[in-house]
């Protein structure tokens, strides 16, 4: 008896054991105290297993504030200045967290003012988003916790930061990521949100291990040659209170005019933002051009065609510029990858196009372009495969940016598409591709139709390289040079 009731002890032990390590303190995050900064950025999360997203078309308005002049006011996120709907979230190095344990719980401390109110966010693998229906409102700093098995949720669209159709209890045994949103623009003190701290209580658990790289890569560092004048932040466009900019770099030295190169950065069409292109912006106008590096309006904030507007407004304001800045008007290229790789195609091959061209900015000059290249970008949004792609895409990626499925706006797929605006006036066009990022997929097409009317293009594929691969070494250098002879050839030759 004595041995069955040690038995029954121990086994009661090993119980309580595993429900400890199964509610334990999976992550905590009380940001870097450092002094305030808008907008945030993944320096400013003070736990080092941690990373940091910010989204929707918002999210350059999430402020890491802190006041030194109130008393014990603590390091937090407050979304005041956020113009439109944001989300941030975050993730552990390598882990997941299941929360289905009945004791789960997120808590945080927070403070909201006017009608704004906290919601908890979660992932799931596939890059599924969802938001809950409860909330939290406290009015002063209080401590906040969510039950996990108490909550309901609905999908929520990462792309516009906004709750969508509710849905049943997802699976919340293999949570990638955690955050939070409002749901809301913030409009100063009184109408925004603000979170301290935030702590998840679950059981961790080993992500999927992922297929190593065939060549690892390294990011590359940004650094204005001596040779380049920088301007930053630079107005294109206003549309209303809403303000469009670019990065503008231009030799310091020779005579001019200058060709000049328009970069358009990826993302999905629906997140990215101009650092990406940086360097090569940077290096290209150490060869000789002025090169700009522009913002454009992402399909959470507008969908289709807006982006496309914004980019030949670019093109316009360049040219309206082009004394100021020495840069020749009548020879202008254009350079992305991926989604913007997908906005250079268009913008190349749509000059002429009437019902592309009578919105945006300076419409009193021309939006044509004399060169064009595109890096791993989609040149047909009409076929079956895109459309397959677009249906089994859980973010609705390509369904946002044209404002509704195939089905209902195949026409705005059709005009979206590089390749229905090809004709006698499409300047020469440069396709590039990663080894590893289906090489030989996406232009064929392009290039058939580009030859019935004799329009130069060429190919080329970056040795070892993944998705993206321009903004990283080994890769960087190839591309730079492949760019720069293309460029050379069609906008410095006379």
């Amino acid at each position: 008896m004595p041995r069955l009731i040690l038995l029954i002890v121990a086994t009661l032990t090993l119980f309580e054991a595993s429900s400890a390590a199964k509610d334990s303190l999976y992550f905590r995050e009380d940001w870097r105290e450092t002094p305030f900064v808008l907008p945030i950025t993944p320096e400013h999360v003070a736990n080092s297993k941690l990373k940091m997203e910010i989204h929707g078309p918002g999210k350059l308005g999430i402020k890491k504030s802190h006041h030194d002049q109130i008393e014990n006011d603590p390091y937090y996120i407050w979304s005041g200045q956020c113009p439109m709907p944001w989300a941030l979230s975050l993730r552990k190095t390598g882990k997941l967290v299941d929360l289905s344990s009945p004791d789960a719980n997120v808590r945080w401390r927070s403070r909201q003012s006017g009608d704004h109110a906290l919601h908890l966010l979660i992932k799931l693998p596939g890059e599924r988003w969802f938001i809950s229906e409860q909330s939290d409102s406290g009015q002063e700093w209080h401590d906040f916790e969510f039950r996990i098995q108490d909550l309901t949720w609905r999908h929520f669209s990462i792309i516009k930061a906004v709750a969508k159709e509710r849905v049943p209890t997802p699976s919340l045994a293999k949570i990638e990521q955690i955050g939070f949103t409002d749901q809301k623009p913030g409009k100063s003190s009184k109408f925004s949100s603000r979170l301290d701290w935030i702590e998840v209580h679950g059981a961790e658990r080993e992500a999927p291990p992922k297929a190593p790289p065939a060549v690892k890569a390294a990011r590359v560092e940004t650094t204005t040659p001596e040779t380049v004048r920088e301007y930053k932040n630079l107005v294109y466009a206003k549309y209303d209170d809403r303000e469009l900019t670019l990065d503008l770099y231009q030799p310091k030295t020779g005579k001019g005019p200058f060709p000049a190169v328009v970069f358009i950065h990826g993302g999905g069409w629906y997140k990215g933002d101009p650092s990406s292109y940086t360097a090569l912006a940077q290096q290209l106008s150490d060869k000789g051009y002025v090169t700009l590096n522009i913002f454009y309006r992402l399909s959470g904030e507008a969908s289709f065609p807006t982006a496309i507007h914004d980019c030949k407004s670019a093109v316009r304001w360049a040219r309206a510029n082009a004394q100021t800045f020495r840069i020749d008007p009548s020879k202008i290229g254009s350079v992305g990858g991926s989604a913007g790789g997908h906005l250079s195609g268009l913008l190349g091959t749509s000059g002429q196009s009437s019902k592309l061209n009578k919105d945006g900015s300076h419409l009193d000059f021309p939006s044509a372009l004399q060169a064009c290249a595109v890096m791993a970008g989609s040149m047909d949004l009409t076929t079956e495969r895109s459309r397959e792609s677009a249906s089994e895409d859980p973010r609705r990626r390509i369904n946002t940016f044209m404002g509704g499925t195939w089905r209902k706006a195949k026409p705005t797929f059709a005009l979206a598409s590089p390749i229905t605006h090809v004709s006698k006036n499409t300047p020469p066009m440069l396709f590039m591709d990663g080894e590893y990022d289906s090489p030989g997929e996406r232009y064929p097409e392009i290039i058939r139709k580009l030859d019935t009317f004799g329009i130069h293009h060429e190919s080329h594929v970056i040795e070892n390289a993944p998705h993206p691969f321009w903004s990283s070494h080994p890769f960087f250098d190839p591309s730079l040079e492949i760019l720069s002879e293309f460029f050379d050839k069609f906008l410095k030759s006379n």
